[in-house]
């Protein structure tokens, strides 16, 4: 059943519309990363196309962290469901933790599997980690997986100060969680100058999630001043990884 449509909030721009997928996607995420949460639900909602996978996804999340919305896992799962049978990888890995971990919802480790095995066919190194995990018995894995188990547990206290102790070793995906946590402030006060500092740190390790986040930050002003050549700068280099985000933006910005 079609999830149905929020209430609009305020008209969005002619320029947004008339906008290819890919550019709606980008300025959706840099009014999300503003905390615009409102008018980003209603930018991924208008996408469509090449791009409404990861609108989708990026719509589970808003209902799964009540981001400008209520919390609702019911309405979460629709949209992280719909984004990984559209073919977002980041949906079914979503996917994969929820129904093995999440102490909101009963662990069904088949599902578990289902999704975590599409994540993983797809490229996506952690969860072929967690699957491995499963046939040994143990679904907790190296400290990474120890911190998203802790922060699904809802034990958020525990789960930022290990990786904050793993950041302080210099792991990039540990040091990006945590800039992640706090732009959001789903597990600790909002502070998007951290969130910078924390990106810009990711960023120099190599990280490419960070550095487009970072080149977002960047252009919109959020979190840091607004430098439209640093923008660029960061976003070649996780262009430059891959990204493919990073590459549809700057593609876009020819």
């Amino acid at each position: 059943m079609p999830l149905a449509q929020a209430a609009e909030v305020t008209e969005l721009p002619d320029d947004f519309y008339a906008a290819q997928p890919t550019v709606q996607l980008f300025k959706a995420y840099a009014e999300f990363k503003m905390a615009n949460y409102e008018i980003a639900q209603q930018m991924w909602l208008s996408i469509d196309g090449s791009a409404r996978a990861e609108a989708r996804f990026n719509l589970g999340i808003l209902y799964d962290d009540g981001l400008g919305v209520e919390a609702d896992l019911h309405r979460a799962l629709a949209y992280y469901r719909e984004a990984a049978l559209a073919g977002s990888r980041s949906a079914s890995y979503r996917l994969g933790l929820l129904y093995l971990r999440d102490p909101r919802m009963a662990t069904d480790i088949d599902e578990a599997r289902y999704w975590l095995s599409r994540a993983a066919l797809d490229g996506d190194a952690d969860a072929a980690k967690l699957l491995q995990g499963m046939t040994d018995n143990s679904t907790t894995g190296d400290g990474m997986q120890k911190a998203e188990a802790l922060l699904l547990d809802g034990e958020s206290r525990q789960a930022v100060e290990l990786l904050t102790q793993l950041a302080q070793q210099g792991d990039p995906a540990a040091i990006n969680r945590l800039a992640w946590i706090y732009e959001s402030g789903v597990h600790v006060e909002k502070d998007l100058n951290r969130a910078a500092e924390l990106f810009l740190q990711a960023a120099e390790l190599g990280d490419a999630s960070s550095q487009y986040a970072l080149g977002v930050m960047l252009m919109t002003g959020a979190g840091m001043s607004k430098d439209g050549d640093k923008a660029k700068r960061w976003l070649k280099q996780a262009a430059g990884q891959g990204h493919v985000s990073a590459k549809r933006a700057l593609r876009e910005m020819q």
